[in-house]
């Protein structure tokens, strides 16, 4: 892919679709809280928008040129919703373009897809004009699509073999603790990517607080089961799967629940103070886009020039007409970030997939052509005859 479209630059263009439907989102997402009236003012709205727009799960769709496709699935699912909570249409034909563009979304990628059921947590703790014996209608579509995507996925690997994540989890109870132990505790973290014990309990204590803050009149009790109970139903799919990571691509949804309620308990901090709710939306928007800011920029954006700019260096170094490839092992990706987070601060110079990729871009870039690589789009095994091996572990510090 990169050799056809010959820079790493041009998968900004990538980055620029997935930028044109988080907007997109963003916009669809105001206009229909405005139209519901899901939050008492504006200003509190626009609050929501933008943590929604700005969380980690988000940052990541934004950055990675790979991750394109993740946002029109999570629009799809977004639509899913809105096409079944229509007023205008028959209700078979709802029906129908709900579970399409579901189906269509599950796909895609699976955790995006599951944007749904925040939409519905989202109705039935906020929303006081719906009837809550909807949601049996909002589950069987969720249902129905995950069954689709589960048939797909057998029936794509029956025709061309495994893709090694349609494994079933053997050991249950064991995930379901891993479930609370990383992605709930991760998502609880909101917007702070590093660990905090401290940040971790203020923010718990925070979403609580905006649990008792919602509109609907039950049992509080009963309405922190309920938001765990949602959060975890969408994280389903990776429950069952046979994978122990948690990356924050993945988290999308447990992120929108708690950041939704987080937000909810600070704007009813303001109201118990009687500070008006513009001095929220300005400081809360504040900290969470400069946040993202400092996030994309110092953990995705500088650590992937760092290793392009020295990546360059070496292959220019190599033997002139010697046939190269790239020896992956033992990096230390602490040279490049402080911060190893799932995608941020991670490496593209220490895995079997990237490195011929950007060394691609390099040789057309620089007219390096007397420059010759192994054949295949993954690195070889070190120690092939006649093939000089760019050490991954060595290209920081060695002065070219």
């Amino acid at each position: 892919m990169t050799a056809t479209i010959g820079s790493v630059s041009f998968f900004s263009y990538f980055r620029l679709l997935s930028v044109l439907f988080i907007s997109l989102y963003a916009v669809i997402l105001s206009l229909y809280i405005g139209k519901n009236n899901i939050f008492p003012s504006l200003y509190m709205r626009m609050t929501m928008v933008i943590g929604l727009v700005f969380l980690p799960a988000v940052q990541i769709y934004a950055s990675w040129a790979i991750t394109y496709p993740f946002t029109l699935s999570m629009m799809l699912a977004f639509s899913a919703y809105l096409f079944l909570d229509g007023r205008n249409s028959s209700e078979k034909i709802k029906i129908f373009l709900s579970y399409g563009a579901l189906s269509l979304s599950f796909l895609i990628y699976q955790p995006t897809a599951m944007v749904f059921v925040f939409f519905v947590f989202l109705e039935t703790f906020f929303d006081e004009t719906k009837k809550q014996n909807t949601i049996f209608k909002y589950a069987a579509i969720l249902f129905f699509a995950m069954l689709t995507n589960f048939v797909f996925i057998k029936i794509y690997t029956y025709l061309y073999g495994s893709t090694g994540r349609e494994a079933l989890e053997q050991h249950i109870f064991k995930k379901i603790l891993w479930f609370f132990n990383h992605p709930f505790m991760q998502s609880l973290a909101n917007y702070n990517i590093q660990p905090s014990v401290f940040y971790t309990i203020l923010s718990g204590c925070v979403v609580l607080y905006g649990v008792w803050c919602t509109p609907k009149k039950w049992n509080f009790f009963a309405k922190i089961l309920m938001v765990v109970s949602f959060c975890f139903l969408s994280y389903v799919p990776n429950i069952l799967a046979a994978e122990t990571s948690s990356p924050y691509r993945t988290t999308i949804v447990i992120e929108s629940i708690l950041a939704v309620l987080f937000l909810n308990g600070i704007f009813g901090i303001f109201n118990n103070l009687k500070w008006s709710h513009k001095y929220a939306f300005s400081l809360v928007s504040f900290l969470v886009v400069m946040s993202a800011i400092f996030n994309i920029n110092t953990y995705i954006i500088d650590v992937q020039q760092k290793q392009l700019y020295d990546l360059a260096a070496a292959i220019k170094s190599a033997p002139k007409g010697q046939v190269i490839d790239f020896d992956v092992r033992g990096v230390d990706g602490s040279v490049y970030s402080p911060v190893h987070r799932y995608e941020y601060g991670t490496l593209s110079i220490d895995n079997a997939w990237s490195p011929k990729g950007m060394a691609m871009a390099i040789i057309k870039n620089n007219n390096l052509n007397d420059i010759r690589m192994t054949g295949g789009i993954l690195v070889s095994d070190p120690g092939a005859q006649g093939v000089y091996y760019i050490k991954s572990s060595n290209i920081k510090t060695l002065k070219y």
